[in-house]
């Protein structure tokens, strides 16, 4: 796994003296380990828009309606959608970290993992990748053939549940990847951790999908906005999880860190 995961075990106090927030450089992304890093995050994040979103699109979920085989329909896909997470990290990870999500970025910053430029970068590309992918799969889906197709809308939009639910959500998905990355746990990198983080994403989304339409990656924004279904209630899908990550990085390393007695 990446030098990202890794935290040396150490005391109380040298740790808190090395653990600060960085502001970075531009400069780490002037060479071929940054540049790749950066189209790692792309590439993850086109790749993880595109297959879990067409998975769930508009074309798929009329198919199902016409064979009547809605049942298991959200327990598919919330493990599709995790599997597909847990795959990414497995191409990513050595090279960016395997981020995938501007939530996750944040969380490594807010963790003093990253710097704070390097947080940025990320999330720009990662977008970039959103955007591409969701442009793509409109592009070739002949969506607006289908019969009585619509958008995506929020009709019985709910701020209260919607808050709850998706800081929720975050916390089981940044706690449980918090906690399998902490090498002060006493566990090395393995390739069980992007199983750990994928099945926490596939266990949130199954709990949430009844409730809430929408996922725990703000990238989800770029699919409602390229099919048309910019509404004012975006903002909640597209900033609730960070502030669900701030606070449950907050959380974890105010509690739930391991630590020296």
């Amino acid at each position: 796994m990446n030098g990202e995961y890794q935290i040396v075990l150490e005391s109380d106090k040298e740790q808190a003296t090395k653990r600060q927030w960085k502001l970075g450089s531009f400069k780490e992304f002037t060479n071929e380990a940054g540049l790749r890093a950066l189209f790692a995050e792309f590439l993850g994040t086109f790749m993880l828009v595109l297959f879990a979103t067409g998975g769930i699109n508009p074309r798929i979920i009329a198919r199902l309606n016409d064979s009547g085989t809605t049942d298991l329909f959200n327990f598919s896909t919330s493990f599709g959608v995790g599997m597909t997470v847990c795959l990414m990290i497995y191409l990513c990870a050595d090279v960016s970290g395997g981020h995938v999500n501007p939530a996750i970025s944040l969380m490594f910053f807010l963790d003093t993992q990253i710097s704070f430029i390097r947080m940025i970068c990320y999330i720009f590309v990662q977008f970039c990748g959103g955007f591409a992918a969701a442009g793509l799969l409109w592009g070739i889906g002949d969506f607006e053939g289908l019969p009585d197709f619509a958008p995506p809308t929020f009709e019985d939009f709910n701020v209260i549940r919607v808050i709850i639910f998706m800081v929720a959500g975050s916390w089981m998905m940044i706690l449980v990847t918090l906690a399998a990355i902490d090498a002060r746990r006493g566990h090395a990198d393995c390739f069980l951790q992007p199983f750990a983080i994928g099945m926490s994403i596939h266990i949130a989304l199954l709990f949430m999908g009844p409730y809430v339409v929408t996922g725990l990656n703000p990238i989800v924004i770029c699919w409602y906005i390229v099919c048309g279904a910019w509404t004012h209630h975006l903002w909640a899908f597209g900033l609730l999880p960070f502030l669900g990550t701030a606070t449950a990085v907050a959380l974890y390393n105010g509690i739930l860190r391991p630590y020296k007695a």
